[in-house]
Parts: structure tokens; sequence; C-alpha cells
């Protein structure tokens, strides 16, 4: 373990991941400069602990920096764009380890036939080849992790979606048979792989998926969701072709905003990976899915953790 927990950066700190990394790495002895474009911008006290900068603030996005928080810097961890880690490590000179969150959708959408998905996915490797090249030539130990289906306070735009739309109506249509194998994975989970390999030894250097501790199909997990939110399972299998109708009619039904075709179409269709890297290197031992009604709200604990403007 290393024996003087130092100052950690950590980018998209009002993020699903952030509220439950806060109270990890303070636990963890370590020093938290919080990022996040939701920060009051007001001067907090240098011994505040998060203390809360804007990107600007701290010499991110072509500012000149006057703080000098960032000579402090000696690891960093992203929970938001991959660019914004980037010009992150470009102004910390310290830095010592780096934890980026990505996405297990550069894998599961790399075919996609969505030219937007397309572009999106084409983005986020071009950025992720930067950067990686960057703490090549930096000698930095970079660990780059991919979730899959996240959740554990409400914040996320997936499973939290389907607790809302379950919510509200009382039942939810599904593609067909709703077959294909997801491994939902829970937020806090993820925060401790993340502060575990800012802890170890030896420095993490690997690029791998990081799921939950269940694989089950779609409507398997939307099944466990009406238990958890005690609503009976009343859960309509619709023919795709139907399901697309409903996507389209999107602007009339809000639960289905932001939700297109190739979703509907990807729940019959395996999106499993393989993270044993991590069950080796770091004992990732996520839990199973089983959620309660709590996984899909903020709680008033961690909602200290967390700024919204």
């Amino acid at each position: 373990m290393n024996p003087k927990p130092s100052t950690v950066l950590l980018t998209g700190a009002s993020s699903q991941l952030g509220v439950f990394l806060i109270p990890r790495l303070l636990a963890a002895g370590f020093k938290v400069i919080a990022l996040s474009r939701q920060a009051s911008g007001v001067a907090a006290g240098p011994d505040e602990q998060p203390l809360w900068q804007l990107p600007e603030v701290f010499g991110i996005g072509g500012a000149v920096e006057e703080s000098g928080l960032s000579a402090q810097v000696t690891m960093l961890i992203s929970c938001g764009p991959v660019e914004l880690a980037r010009q992150a490590i470009a102004v910390c000179p310290r830095l010592e380890r780096v934890v980026i969150f990505s996405t297990s959708s550069v894998f599961s959408k790399a075919a996609s036939p969505d030219p937007s998905e397309n572009r999106q996915i084409a983005d986020i490797l071009a950025q992720e080849t930067q950067l990686k090249s960057l703490c090549s030539e930096r000698g930095l130990a970079l660990a780059v992790f991919r979730p899959t289906l996240i959740y554990g306070c409400g914040l996320d735009q997936n499973i939290s979606l389907l607790a809302v739309w379950i919510r509200r109506l009382g039942w939810l249509p599904v593609a067909g048979r709703a077959s294909g194998l997801r491994q939902p994975v829970h937020a806090d989970d993820l925060a401790g792989l993340a502060v575990k390999a800012l802890l170890t030894d030896q420095a993490v250097n690997l690029d791998s998926p990081a799921c939950g501790g269940s694989t089950l199909t779609y409507r398997q997990m939307v099944e466990l969701i009406f238990d958890a939110l005690d609503k009976p399972r009343r859960i309509f299998g619709l023919p795709p072709y139907v399901m697309m109708i409903l996507v389209s009619l999107a602007g009339v039904l809000p639960p289905l905003r932001g939700v297109n075709r190739q979703m509907v179409h990807r729940q019959n269709i395996d999106l499993v990976f393989d993270d044993s890297a991590l069950k080796d290197c770091l004992e990732y031992r996520p839990r199973p899915f089983r959620p309660s009604a709590d996984d899909f709200s903020i709680s008033i604990e961690l909602e200290k953790f967390r700024q919204v403007r």
C-alpha cells in the first residue's frame, strides 16, 4: 500500500461515479480536488475537503492557472470526458498514476449502423489514443476501466431510466424476448476499484472492461428492477418493429427520450465482456445485481458529495 496518500484530482466529480469516489478517497486519506463544471466558483478554504474547483480555475481549457493547485496533484481519476483528462494531465507536472473511466461501448457499438453512434465512438477512441500517447511520453501509469451498465444512485441514463418508467407507469415494453446478456455494475464497486488502483504498491497499467457480478438477460435485469421497486412484473414483449415505432414517438413519450433504434435492437444481443484482468490484478469482486429502491435515487448522505448549480 502507498504509505503516503497524497492529492487526487477527480474530474467529473459531480457524476454518479464521483459521488461514490469522494467519500472513498477521503476515507483512504487522500486530499481531493474535485473538478466539475457544476462547482459554485466560490473560493473555498485550503483545508476544505473535497476542494471543489471549476476546470478553468485549475488551468484547463486554455486558461492560465493562478491557484498553484496543479503542482500538488500526484494522482488523477477521470470520470468525465477523456479530453478533459488529457488536458488535466498536461497541466499537472507531478502526476504519478492515472485512472480513466471510459466506456465498454467502444466494443458494443463498434459496428453500429447508426452514424451518430459511429461518430461518437470514433471520437472517444481518437481522444483515448492521444491520452495514451501523452501518458507514455510522461512515463505515467495508466489504468483504463470500461464499465458496462452503471447504476447505484439514480444518476445514470440507463438502468435508472428503466426504474423511472416503471415507477411512473407500472409496466415496461421490451423488444421480443429481450434475451441479450448484460453485466450491470454498481458505481460504488467501480469507485473501490479506482481507489485500489491508486493504493497498490505496483503501478497498474491496463485497459480492461469493468463488469458487474451478474450475467443475466435484459429481461431478467428488468424483472429485478420491478422487484426492487416492489412492483408486480408487468413486462410486455413487443415485436421489435413495434418498439421501433415507440422510439420514433420519443417526443410524445418522455421516458423514451434519448433511446434510439439501435438500443432497441441490442436488447436481444449479448453485451458481455471479460474483466478477468481486473480480478487477477486488483482482486476485483463486484456485487451481483440485486438492486434495492435506494439504488435508483441519491441519498442525503451522497448528495453532500455532489455539486449541482
